[in-house]
């Protein structure tokens, strides 16, 4: 059975290496279509925005360019919806989605990914999945993406209650409204305790699966999925959300789940043939540990075309005449075979 998904694997790694070219833009095209039809879902007051040429010219302009640029279409995609129903309401939006970008553009400008997936992530219910993957292929400062991709989920869900509460375009109103975004959401514990959470999952994946013994990766998935059900346990018994328990533990069942099969397409070892190896040079001497990666060379199936040369005329000496086969004698040859 692994023999098979190692060839699997190969197969698909190898058609990846010779598409990428065109594989990626269509990757990134595909992802920036689900960010923006979740931001249409949750905050689509602009019906202008969520025609369907609109988000398909969005999306193909986010697949040929980088990550940073899908951000801030994304989120000028959101204030343009929140200006629709409440220009009011969309300065503070702009005032909270700017220090959000630059935090994230000035300390880790490749995850811009991680702002959009978050939101989408939390819609399919499995948000747990982000912090164990960038515990196990990023560095710790991968915590700063994961929690502006939090807030930006909670912000999503105050506006949709803040817009609500709109009657009269007053100073009174207008402080009111002001004041309620901004408490809520520094004042929201859940928030709060999710980005710990996922910041503990991230570093404890990204420490243990720095650990030099075997199966480290496998065992830093498990160890990140164990704290954030353990986490997650604890916060919602102190919220008293215990309804949300089973959810999330189904969740975080899928989302281990998952990233055990990224982790399988990207790397897998072989421990059963580590070597060791001991050199030294002037200043050190290395005690080296060598795990092998479990490759499989993949079937190739050569298919050879014999040419049969068919003789054109009757009298050719191979030939057999349909008369050869009327003429022949069973008996004949019987007789042939015993005299031998």
């Amino acid at each position: 059975m692994m023999l098979q998904l190692l060839e699997i694997r190969e197969r698909i790694k190898k058609f990846y290496q010779r598409y990428d070219a065109f594989l990626l833009p269509v990757v990134k095209f595909i992802f920036a279509l689900i960010a923006f039809q979740t931001i249409n879902k949750e905050i689509g007051y602009d019906a202008r925005l969520k025609a369907v040429p609109i988000i398909l010219g969005l999306s193909l302009l986010s697949a040929f360019t980088p990550s940073s640029i899908m951000v801030l279409i994304a989120a000028a995609m959101s204030v343009l919806h929140v200006y629709f129903i409440s220009p009011i309401l969309s300065v503070i939006i702009i005032a909270i989605l700017m220090i959000l970008y630059l935090l994230f553009a000035r300390y880790t400008p490749k995850h811009g990914y991680v702002l959009l997936a978050m939101p989408v992530l939390y819609i399919l219910k499995i948000p747990y999945l982000m912090p164990i993957l960038l515990g196990l292929v990023s560095t710790p400062i991968a915590m700063v993406p994961t929690a502006c991709g939090v807030i930006i989920y909670y912000v999503f869900q105050i506006i949709k209650t803040a817009v609500t509460m709109q009657v009269n375009i007053s100073v009174e109103d207008i402080i009111q409204l002001y004041t309620y975004v901004i408490d809520t959401l520094i004042g929201s514990r859940q928030m709060i305790m999710t980005i710990v959470i996922f910041s503990l999952i991230i570093m404890v994946t990204y420490f243990i699966r720095k650990i030099p013994f075997n199966y480290a990766f496998e065992i830093s998935i498990l160890a990140g999925a164990f704290i954030g059900i353990l986490g997650f346990l604890i916060s919602y018994l102190i919220l008293d959300k215990s309804d949300q328990i089973l959810s999330m533990i189904i969740g975080t069942v899928i989302s281990t789940a998952l990233v055990y099969i990224m982790h399988f397409f990207r790397l897998t070892l072989d421990y059963t043939g580590v070597e060791y190896a001991q050199f030294e040079d002037d200043v050190y001497y290395y005690y080296v540990k060598a795990v092998p990666k479990a490759t499989v060379t993949a079937p190739q199936v050569n298919v050879k075309h014999y040419k049969v040369r068919r003789p054109e005329r009757a009298e050719d000496e191979d030939y057999d005449s349909p008369e050869t086969y009327e003429d022949y004698d069973d008996e004949e040859d019987t007789e042939d075979e015993d005299n031998n």
